[in-house]
């Protein structure tokens, strides 16, 4: 501020000289007055009161000095002019300088001067104090040495001083720190510039300038009128001459007008009358014929409204009916057009106006039109428009109750027409077949022989790369050659049924070995209904049959004529399975091979007889749902397609309660009921799962397709067809319906509800029924993919659809209860005798190639023949005897098996209950179900599960099928024992011929083809060890059998027997020859056993006779009251010659063993032996003395002291006979007297 201070007082000091006017005259003659302070101050109030000039503030005509400073402003911002000072000059040098410049101003001049001056003061003085400029504070004071000075205060606070000193006439100034408005400091700008043009005496220079200006604009006006002057005078000259002439023409054009009035318009006005009243009687016809057209147009459009609802097409009717409602509502101003048609509007009025004036006479000043002489507006309001007007609605709810009539219809043929159902059969079958088919036609159900053979060749492929240590590995490849019976498999598939689920079917179980193990006609035992005729298929395609001598062992010449008999059954079964071409004779056109009947439900057939019925509703689905897309049309056209929303979803997505109507809490609703008509609650099971189920997935895929149907629009209207000739109505896109979503809702709970009752069902269901239904609904959920792929149910299909774990076991369950059922039933009408072994061609074998199985034992069955020869004696001879003898056994005897005829059907039940726990798995498994994690193909170990568990209580069955533990039952005990061994011994080909399936068809990948075989020879060790344990178990009761009669048959012939004999026999005691007939007939009946078994009843037999013997022998006598009722007591009393008798016995009984053949069973007799020989030896008494023990050892190894002390304590000694050598009685046995008992009695005690 400092600098710009210095700056403006260089700039803007000006040197008033010797000038006589002075902003401050004094009167007081150039003295100065005292100091006198001025403050202005702006405040909100009016301005303070002027404070008058004291006596010497007075202005003079002595000289003065006037000094105006202005601060400049800067090109950005207006300055703010802070404070002005006013100076007056000092007294002597300043007051003679204005003396001499105040001789040229007159008095006048500077008293105007001066006033101006103090007016402008004034002036600016009383804007500053009117606080434009804001809380700013000028305070003026003079100074001691005459000067003037101003203080500048903004917000009472002193910022700036400014002093002007007379001797140097420099004006200081210095700007407020607070910056005023713009305006202000203009006009304080403006005022410092014309004070100090006033002071230097400008104005007086432009007031001549003024006056010299004015003097010359007056001269140049009066040139230039006198220049002008003549052409105006001659110009009104010319006008007064023009006075004459426009006399003439006025009373001219008078004249003119009186002859056009008189002569002229009075004939032209009568004219003009006659035209317009022609012009409105053509208005008025021409109007009256616009109107009964437009009568007409709404007449032809009632026709047609009508027309159209009777058809049934609501959109034309419609469409009619806004046609006429537009007609009659349509103004009557858009009728009329064209120029004649000018004034037919105002007719139509005029004929209002007077109607309303009629109508006023008549009805007096109430009677009013609506129209207010208006005119009529449309051509509703005409009687016509009137009687028109109350047609359309009814029209309109014609088309509305066709709508729902039409819609009532399709409801009723949905529901209980069947049509929903029908459609969704054609689905299902369609589908199923396709899955049959597969893609390519290399299915299952394919095309015949290339599936088949392609399927067959990569399971041996990969099966012939498996390590062939494990049992099951190796009994895969036995009975199957890939050249000789996949095509002989395949050609039997093509030549008896066509492509779909029956070649699907047969395919399978030709998979799993079917066919090349059992005949074609026999029964598969997996249906409980099946078990009935189990007793009448026994034998059926067997080697052994029931009817002729069966299993009869009397005859060789009726054995071998049986045998060619069952030869050539056997060879015409193998013949007909082979081409196939039997079977197809025996089977009706309408009938289907037992496994397709097992497999499939009879709905996914192709010829069933409604498929054309069916097919022929699904192909017309697109056109039935033409009612609904009518009535969606017409409410939506009527503005009510919430209320047809309302009314389908009411009748279409509703649902029904069900079950007890008596007892609220076990009622449900059902949407299942509801779709189809049926209570899904009653019914048996049976039932349920034969004809119910295929009906309620019938039903809801129908329902789906109708619903795709709707969605994807292809409803074609007649009306449109007639507006749009020649277009393409499938090219149009798909209409999206108005109740999607709850479509979505419905159709979502219809498949949940559907999956809980199949779960809750499935508690109840055989084997057969469960699979049949996992295959059905296999089908259902691909038919819900393809028929309705755009339903957001799809998403959940999985979830809703898929029987969770539970339903697993529960199949697993009831395969166990059936195959126990089955085996139950055969086990029971078994006469349990061994079959006749089949005859076989034993040719030459060719390299490596296995045999073929044998039809109807397979698995190994035909292998297990026991071998049988008879002498003179009738005794048996068993393996180990013709094992030992030089020319071996006698060919033509080795008729019979080892097991009954109870065991092959038993193996075939669990076969076709195998196979089709492998199509129930294979089902789950396509329906998305989750198996338990283990090694493997999760879907194949469930399956070799259920083939343990089955063989588990199998062997159960087979073992307490009857009560084998009566002493008569000993061939049976045997025989059942058989069975399970002979049961045991097909488990390995059975389980390879399960796996080389279950390849084929798909259940084992290749990279799960190894875990799988390694949990496969684990279930094989489960099902071993579970016949093992029946095999013991049986082992144990034919024991306890023969132990049992045994001991009864001692207790009966030795009971009362006196072991005092007077003599020796020839020939062994009766005891003897009957227990030795009793085990010879025992041991003859162990053939259908194992060797090992057979040889280990026969130590068990002959160990305990041997026991019982010595028992009674060697025991003490037992005290009368210590004897129990069915035990053999000890001998109490027996001599020398009782002794030598029994050693008789011995002798037999060792002999008998010997002859059995079983190597060492005569040692079970030794120690019996060696008691009576060591008893009869006359070197007794010297053995038991204690110098010759160890020679006693040697020569009877079994012989103890303390059992010779028991015998001597019963023996009954012979008089006259000294042990210091006595006479002898015979030279072979030992004869003692009482004294020689005592005496070694004695001794032998000593040693105890």
């Amino acid at each position: 501020m400092g600098d710009n201070s210095d700056n403006n007082n260089n700039n803007n000091n000006l040197d008033l000289g010797a000038s006589a006017t002075g902003l401050g005259g004094f009167s007081n003659h150039g003295q100065p007055p005292p100091p006198t302070t001025t403050t202005t101050s702006s405040s909100s109030g009016p301005p303070p009161p002027q404070t008058p000039l004291s006596p010497g503030d007075e202005f003079d005509t002595s000289p003065h000095q006037m000094t105006l400073q202005q601060q400049q402003q800067t090109p950005s911002a207006a300055a703010t002019i802070s404070s002005t000072t006013i100076t007056t000059p000092a007294a002597t040098t300043a007051a003679a300088a204005a003396a001499a410049n105040a001789v040229n101003v007159t008095a006048r001049v500077k008293r105007r001067r001066e006033e101006a001056v103090r007016r402008l003061v004034a002036d600016v003085q009383a804007r500053h104090k009117l606080g434009v400029g804001g809380g700013t504070t000028t305070t003026t004071a003079t100074g001691a040495d005459g000067s003037l000075v101003i203080l500048s205060n903004t917000n009472n606070d002193p910022t700036t001083t400014t002093t002007t000193s007379s001797s140097s006439t420099n004006i200081t100034t210095t700007m407020s720190a607070a910056v005023t408005s713009s305006r202000e400091s203009q006009d304080w700008i403006i005022a410092s510039t014309v004070a100090v043009a006033l002071e230097r005496g400008l104005d007086r220079d432009l007031h001549q300038e003024l006056v010299q200006e004015a003097k010359e604009n007056s001269g140049r006006i009066g040139q230039v009128c006198h220049d002008h002057s003549d052409v105006f005078l001659a110009s009104v000259g010319k006008v007064v001459a023009l006075g004459g002439p426009s006399a003439d023409l006025a009373n001219k054009l008078r004249t003119a007008q009186e002859e056009l009035e008189l002569k002229t318009a009075g004939p032209m006005q009568h004219s003009a009358m006659l035209w317009e009243e022609a012009t409105a009687s053509h208005a008025r016809a021409r109007a009256l014929h616009i109107m009964v057209q437009g009568c007409q147009k709404v007449a032809i459009q009632l026709e047609k409204a009508r027309r159209q609802a009777a058809l049934g097409r609501p959109r034309g009717a419609l469409e009619a009916v806004d046609e006429a409602r537009t007609a009659l509502t349509a103004p009557m101003s858009s009728l009329f057009y064209g120029k004649q048609m000018e004034h037919a509007n105002e007719i139509l009025k005029d004929a209002a106006k007077k109607k309303l004036e009629e109508e006023k006479k008549d009805d007096g000043p109430a009677g009013t039109s609506a129209n207010n002489g208006k005119g009529i507006m449309s051509l509703e309001e005409t009687p016509f428009g009137r009687r028109a007007s109350l047609m359309l609605p009814k029209i309109e709810n014609e088309v509305l109750m066709g709508a729902r009539r039409g819609l009532n219809r399709w409801f009723l043929s949905l529901r209980s027409g069947g049509d929903g159902a029908k459609a969704g059969s054609a689905v299902l079958r369609r589908c199923a077949h396709s899955l049959a088919v597969g893609p390519g036609n290399l299915g299952l159900g394919g095309h015949m022989p290339p599936a088949y053979l392609w399927r067959a060749k990569v399971c041996d492929n990969l099966i012939s790369r498996m390590n062939q240590n494990g049992r099951v590995v190796r009994s895969v490849r036995s009975g199957y050659w890939f050249e000789r019976d996949a095509p002989k498999e395949a050609q039997r598939l093509e030549s008896t049924c066509p492509p779909g689920m029956e070649r699907r079917a047969e395919a399978f179980a030709s998979a799993f070995g079917w066919y090349r193990c059992w005949d074609e006609n026999v029964s598969l035992l997996v249906d409980p209904s099946d078990f009935k005729s189990a007793p009448d298929d026994m034998g059926r395609g067997l080697g052994g049959s029931r009817h002729g001598l069966g299993g009869s062992r009397h005859g060789k010449g009726r054995s071998l004529g049986f045998r060619a008999k069952t030869g050539k059954g056997g060879m015409e079964t193998m013949t007909s399975s082979a081409t196939g071409v039997a079977g197809k004779q025996m089977r009706g056109d309408g009938d289907k091979s037992k496994w397709a009947a097992l497999l499939t439900p009879a709905t996914l057939f192709d010829n069933v007889p409604t498929k054309d019925e069916d097919d022929a509703t699904f192909l017309g689905l697109a056109e039935s749902v033409h009612p609904v897309r009518r009535a969606e049309i017409a409410f939506k056209l009527l503005g009510k397609a919430e209320e047809f929303v309302q009314y389908y979803e009411q009748n279409r997505f509703g649902d029904v309660k069900i079950g007890n109507k008596d007892d609220e809490k076990n009622e449900m609703r059902s949407s299942l009921s509801s779709l189809t008509g049926d209570d899904v609650s009653v019914g048996t099971d049976r039932i349920f799962f034969a004809k119910s189920l295929p009906h309620l997935c019938a039903s809801v895929v129908g329902f789906s397709a109708v619903e795709a149907a709707l969605e994807l629009g292809h409803f074609v209207d007649e009306d449109d067809l007639e507006k749009d000739k020649g277009a393409d109505p499938t090219g149009k896109p798909a209409v999206a319906t108005l109740f999607r979503e709850s479509s979505e809702k419905y159709e979502r709970s219809l498949v949940t509800e559907l999956g809980n009752l199949l779960r809750r069902r499935a508690v109840g269901a055989n084997l057969s029924e469960l699979v049949r239904s996992s295959c059905l609904m296999a089908a259902f959920r691909s038919a819900l993919k393809i028929v309705h792929p755009s339903s957001t149910t799809r998403r959940f299909d999985k979830e809703l659809l898929a029987m969770d774990v539970d339903i697993l076991m529960t199949a697993l369950k009831v395969a166990q209860d059936e195959q126990l059922k089955a085996t139950t039933t055969i086990v029971q009408a078994d006469r349990k005798e061994p079959l006749l072994a089949p005859f076989t061609n034993s040719g030459k074998k060719e390299g490596n190639i296995p045999d073929p199985e044998e039809m109807g034992l397979p698995f190994g069955l035909s292998d297990l023949k026991q071998t049988k020869r008879g002498d003179n004696l009738g005794q048996s001879a068993t393996s180990f005897r013709s094992a030992t003898s030089a020319g071996g056994g006698n060919k033509e005897e080795d008729d019979y098996l080892t097991f009954s005829q109870s065991v092959p059907l038993v193996v075939r039940s669990i076969h076709a209950r195998a196979i089709a726990c492998a199509s129930f798995a294979l089902s789950q498994e396509e329906l998305g179900q989750s198996f338990l994690q283990k090694k493997g193909s999760g879907s194949a170990c469930y399956v070799l599960d259920c083939v343990e568990e089955c063989v588990n209580v199998a062997a159960v069955g087979m073992k307490d099928a009857e009560n084998t533990t009566d002493e008569g039952n000993i061939d049976k005990a045997v025989q059942v024992m058989a069975n399970v061994a002979a049961l045991q011994h097909s488990l390995p080909r059975l389980f390879g011929t399960l796996m080389r399936g279950m390849c084929h068809v798909g259940m084992i990948r290749s990279d799960q083809l190894a875990e799988t075989f390694q949990y496969a020879e684990a279930t094989l060790k489960g099902a071993d060890k579970a016949c093992d344990n029946q095999v013991g178990s049986m082992y144990s009761l034919v024991y306890e059998i023969c132990r049992n009669k045994i001991d009864a048959h001692l207790n009966y012939a030795l009971d009362g027997f006196s072991w005092v004999q007077k003599s020796a026999r020839d020939m062994p005691n009766a005891y003897c020859e009957g227990l030795i007939g009793y085990m010879r007939s025992v041991f003859e009946s162990l053939g259908p056993m194992d060797d090992g078994s057979r040889a280990g009843l026969h130590f068990s037999c002959c160990g305990h006779v041997s026991e019982r013997l010595v028992f009674i022998l060697c025991e003490r006598p037992l005290d009368e009251s210590s004897k129990s009722d069915g035990t053999l007591a000890p001998i109490s009393k027996i001599d020398a010659f009782g002794l030598k008798n029994m050693s008789k016995d011995v002798e037999e009984f060792k002999n008998f063993a010997s002859s059995t053949g079983v190597p060492q069973l005569a040692d079970t007799f030794e120690e019996l032996k060696s008691i009576t020989d060591a008893m009869l030896d006359p070197e007794l008494p010297t053995l038991l003395r204690p110098e010759h023990a160890e020679a006693r050892k040697r020569k009877y190894p079994y012989l103890s002291l303390e059992k010779v002390g028991n015998i001597l304590e019963k023996y009954v000694g012979a008089g006259g006979m000294s042990i210091m050598g006595g006479r002898k009685a015979q030279e072979d046995m030992l004869v003692l007297d009482k004294k020689d008992v005592l005496a070694l009695l004695n001794l032998v005690r000593s040693y105890l």
